[in-house]
This record gives structure tokens, C-alpha cells and sequence, in this order.
């Protein structure tokens, strides 16, 4: 029964060590959103329209191997 006390005493213990450390360090600072953009376009008789270009949904920095060689 004392292992069994060590076992839960040494989980708690490491458990308020990760506590401390994730309270204490400063956290990420977030990056800044995606927006719109608007464009104006001439068209092929002069007339000129505004066109809202969308902020890509998903960017990723990790890139992917290439399969099969």
C-alpha cells in the first residue's frame, strides 16, 4: 500500500511541476487574421467593377513528401 501512496504522490508532484510551468510561460502571440481583398477591374468596354478577393481558408507551412519517388 505505501508503493501505491509513492506512485500517487510522485503523479500529483509531477502533475503541479507542469502546472507551474505552463502558468508561468507567456503565451504564443496570435498571428494576425486573413482579410480581403478588393480589387478593381477594367472590363473590355471601360467599365470598371470592384471584385472581393476571399482570404484563403487553410495555409500550412508543413508541405508534403512526394510518393512513389
Amino acid at each position: 500500500m505505501q508503493r501505491v501512496w509513492v506512485v500517487v504522490l510522485s503523479v500529483w508532484a509531477m502533475l503541479a511541476i507542469v502546472a507551474v510551468l505552463a502558468w508561468s510561460s507567456r503565451p504564443a502571440t496570435p498571428l494576425p487574421a486573413a482579410s480581403a481583398q478588393t480589387v478593381v477591374v477594367k472590363g473590355s468596354n471601360g467599365k470598371q467593377r470592384v471584385v472581393v478577393l476571399k482570404a484563403p481558408a487553410h495555409a500550412t507551412t508543413a508541405t508534403s513528401r512526394v510518393v512513389g519517388g
